[in-house]
């Protein structure tokens, strides 16, 4: 199946299954770069948890990640395939690249919080729900 030509083609990859708790800890810490080719997931947890370990990610620009990576500052967006290659090529060779958008990916990823984020959708349906100035009725 898939894994298996995987497996035999890439050969520096690990395949390690499932990962939960510590494992899954020190595998974000191991690593350099997240790519995350998804078109059609919808908000990607993945690439969350790979920002708040400093990892920088590659994503491509459908589905909801892109929503979560600051293209040239925490990772990159890429509108096709030949993007995406050169994004990872080029944080791959370069360190001093590398190392801005992981500090930018850490820092962005503290500011981030399910009240921060209640806090929005709260200002989006006020917003919404306040009618404009001319119709508005004379108190």
């Amino acid at each position: 199946g898939e894994r298996r030509w995987l497996e035999q083609n890439l050969k520096n990859a690990e395949f390690p299954g499932i990962l939960k708790g510590e494992a899954l800890a020190a595998a974000y810490a191991d690593m350099d770069l997240s790519v995350f080719p998804s078109r059609t997931d919808t908000y990607g947890n993945v690439v969350q948890e790979a920002l708040a370990s400093g990892v920088p990610c590659i994503v491509t620009a459908a589905g909801g990640p892109k929503f979560l990576v600051k293209d040239g500052e925490t990772g990159f967006i890429a509108r096709d395939n030949a993007e995406f290659l050169e994004a990872v090529v080029r944080v791959v060779a370069n360190r001093e690249l590398h190392a801005r958008l992981s500090e930018a990916a850490r820092k962005q990823a503290l500011t981030l919080s399910w009240d921060r984020v209640f806090e929005e959708v709260y200002d989006v349906y006020r917003y919404a729900l306040t009618p404009p100035p001319l119709f508005r009725t004379a108190s």
